[in-house]
């Protein structure tokens, strides 16, 4: 069945004459800009903090795994807020802790500070992303909603951009530092272009129905969420998507171009561009193609098969030239994309009320994600001795491998789901708020 949403045009006015979809799309574009470049920063600079700081690969592994498990983290609560504030007043206020993330990252004079700092980082971007997508869910028709949010993910992966080479770039030659304390400022400005132009919607036939939630009544919210038939397989399914293709473009895949092929941080910018680029070329189509074929499940596993396949390869044969590898890595972000999709489902399932806690706990799995696997890959690629600070060819061997297992069985669990069709609409809003 459609949502209420679903039947309402897109239109009305904004501020400055923006409409609704094109002031979401200006404010958190700008943003979510800033926390993809707060989020992969680490790859191309990975090698410079061990350097500064004396980092293990176990304590880099964590160190990256800092922001999205205090992304993760925060998302509940985040989520909670959405649907009780909306994400206008929400969002803005939450930012705040990545302003002061960034600018105590770029003073940290030692391990505890860069973690403090990647901790504030991943709070205070916890609600951009899902903010955006809280309000797709109220403005934009439900077969619509992957082609928002892939619109939303291709303008964010400038920051993947702004974090591969050119961050190499401003690292070589106004220090790393100076870039986070630049992206405070952005951000601070990003903040308040949210409060100034994006807009809530209340629906006419509920507004001034129900009073406000209480704590109690949210949590039980967040538990049926969570009990929605078919929910926890695409959690499950998520934490197999970005999180794996941002293990690699985040963190381990620029350690492994210069321990396996001896590329300089520069190089191996250039070459985790290509895969950045991929990935936002993917997020711009993938959406209208969903939208064509009429299908999600499929399109899902097809891309998931293409991704295991990438990893497999990078398992097997470990003396790849770099131009095969930059492949693979390409593919494996392009088609790494399906979380876009995997959301799409998940909001097909959820009631409007229980929306801003449903696409929380898929951004549990997408965000928090990254948390364990990059800090697993550090154990990972620790477990095997390096030899003049470079890590062996076995060690990403057996990275890699492991990152093709998660997705495969993923899949497998993810194949006793029906479909969820994008000419379907989202799940009925039918029971009152008090249900919950």
């Amino acid at each position: 069945m459609r949502s209420p949403a679903e039947s309402r045009p897109a239109g009305g006015g904004g501020p400055f004459g923006l409409q609704p979809l094109a002031a979401i799309v200006v404010c958190f574009g700008a943003v979510f800009v800033l926390s993809q470049f707060f989020r992969a920063a680490n790859a191309v600079i990975a090698k410079t903090l061990s350097a500064e700081f004396g980092l293990s690969p176990e304590s880099l592994g964590l160190l990256t795994g800092m922001f999205f498990l205090a992304f993760g983290a925060a998302q509940i609560p985040v989520g909670m807020l959405f649907d009780r504030f909306g994400a206008r007043r929400t969002v803005p206020v939450v930012l705040t802790s990545a302003i002061a993330g960034s600018i105590l990252f770029g003073l940290a004079q030692g391990e505890a500070m860069l973690i403090a700092g990647r901790l504030l980082l991943g709070v205070g971007c916890s609600g951009v992303l899902m903010g955006s997508l809280f309000l797709f869910g109220q403005w934009a028709p439900a077969a619509a909603f992957s082609t928002w949010m892939g619109r939303m993910i291709a303008i964010g992966g400038a920051g993947g951009l702004l974090s591969t080479t050119p961050l190499a770039a401003i690292a070589e030659e106004l220090g790393w530092r100076t870039a986070f304390w630049g992206a405070a400022g952005l951000t601070a400005l990003g903040a308040v272009a949210i409060y100034a132009l994006a807009r809530d919607r209340t629906s006419p036939d509920t507004a001034g129905a129900a009073p406000a939630e209480g704590l109690r009544e949210s949590l039980r919210g967040v538990r049926a969420a969570l009990a929605t038939p078919g929910f926890p397989t695409l959690t499950l399914m998520g934490f197999s998507s970005y999180p794996v293709v941002i293990t690699v473009l985040g963190l381990w895949g620029g350690p492994y171009l210069a321990d396996r092929h001896g590329l300089a941080p520069v190089e191996a910018g250039n070459a985790l561009l290509v895969m950045a680029v991929a990935l936002i070329a993917a997020n711009l189509v993938l959406g209208p193609i969903e939208r064509r074929l009429d299908t999600r499940k499929g399109l899902i596993l097809g891309c998931a098969a293409v991704v295991t396949g990438a990893l497999a390869l990078l398992a097997a044969l470990p003396r790849l030239e770099v131009w095969a590898v930059i492949l693979l890595f390409a593919l494996i972000g392009a088609c790494g994309s399906y979380n876009i999709m995997l959301a799409g489902h998940a909001r097909s399932l959820l009631p409007d009320r229980l929306a801003g806690r449903g696409m929380a706990l898929m951004a549990i799995a997408f965000m928090g994600g990254p948390a364990v696997l990059q800090a697993l890959g550090g154990v990972i690629v620790g477990a095997f001795p390096a030899a003049s600070g470079a890590a062996p060819a076995i060690a990403y061997q057996a990275l890699f491998a492991f990152l093709a297992a998660l997705v495969a069985l993923a899949c497998l669990a993810y194949l006793r789901l029906p479909d969820a069709r994008p000419s379907a609409g989202f799940a009925a809003d039918s029971s009152p708020p008090g249900a919950a």
